[in-house]
């Protein structure tokens, strides 16, 4: 009676569920996010070190604006789907 009324695969399905999140987090960051940023580093090096700091500088502007904006977009939609549901 105590063994049938316990919730033992709850603990297991807890535990598998954060380790898919892990798992999820650490495959976009070797995959995703690391690559790209090493990629916008090198190109700013080079535009830094062949045309100026300038372009540089503008290079990296640029990406920074678009990835705020596309955040704070995707923020100001995440809203409305949570007031959909």
């Amino acid at each position: 009676s105590f063994h049938l009324s316990r919730q033992t695969g709850a603990v297991t399905r807890t535990i598998e569920r954060g380790t898919r999140g892990i798992q999820f987090i650490l495959n976009s960051m070797v995959f995703n996010v690391v690559p790209t940023a090493l990629e916008i580093g090198l190109v700013a090096y080079i535009l830094g070190t062949r045309l100026g700091p300038e372009f540089a500088a503008l290079t990296v502007g640029t990406i920074g604006a678009y990835g705020a904006f596309t955040l704070a977009v995707t923020q100001w939609r995440t809203q409305f789907r949570r007031e959909m549901n």
